[in-house]
């Protein structure tokens, strides 16, 4: 994950300092809106946070809540996680037409509206991140109530949809500047 911020902030860097221009760059902010998708599609595949008690471990991942240990019974039924899975596939979604979007794009309106979308989505994200946190510090463990019940053990997979957002501000910046770019061209004419 520290590599993917690495070159990430140092593609930028060596653009501003050879002076390479990054505007109007549907292609790459086609390309951030996709990995964003990517990102929260990698959930699906792995368990984001381990919940360890003395003698039971659970793992909670997009799908819902798990046991580990042999034999345990999962104190949440299926719908628990609900949210959870339905924020995180209208995340997806609304990346991958974001990411399409930019390709059919030719007027300012579409510009415009796919702008309205991109919003839409960084606010669903900001929305799973708080929701996945308040899963994981209150819910959960009230729920459980089991007074060896540890600290939450947090994978990989749950940082994943902090990169997304970033990915996706990004994107959403670039395609700002872009709007303002052809909206200056127009006014010249």
């Amino acid at each position: 994950m520290a590599i993917f911020f690495y070159f990430f902030f140092k593609s930028f860097y060596l653009c501003s300092v050879l002076n390479l221009d990054l505007t109007m760059k549907q292609r790459l902010q086609s390309i951030f809106f996709f990995l964003s998708a990517v990102l929260f599609a990698l959930m699906f595949f792995g368990p984001l946070v381990d919940f360890d008690a003395e003698k039971i471990t659970f793992a909670f991942n997009v799908f819902g809540f798990e046991s580990k240990t042999p034999d345990t019974e999962v104190p949440f039924n299926t719908l628990f996680a609900l949210p959870v899975l339905i924020l995180t596939v209208t995340v997806i979604l609304l990346s991958v037409y974001l990411s399409m979007g930019l390709f059919r794009a030719v007027k300012l309106a579409q510009f415009k509206k796919l702008l309205r979308i991109a919003h839409i989505d960084i606010a669903t994200i900001a929305i799973w991140i708080a929701v996945f946190y308040g899963y994981v510090y209150f819910i959960i463990p009230k729920a459980l109530n089991d007074p060896t019940l540890q600290t939450p053990i947090f994978k990989w997979m749950s940082f994943l949809p902090l990169a997304a957002l970033l990915l996706t501000l990004a994107a959403a910046s670039g395609l700002k500047k872009d709007i303002k770019k052809v909206q200056s061209i127009d006014r010249i004419r």
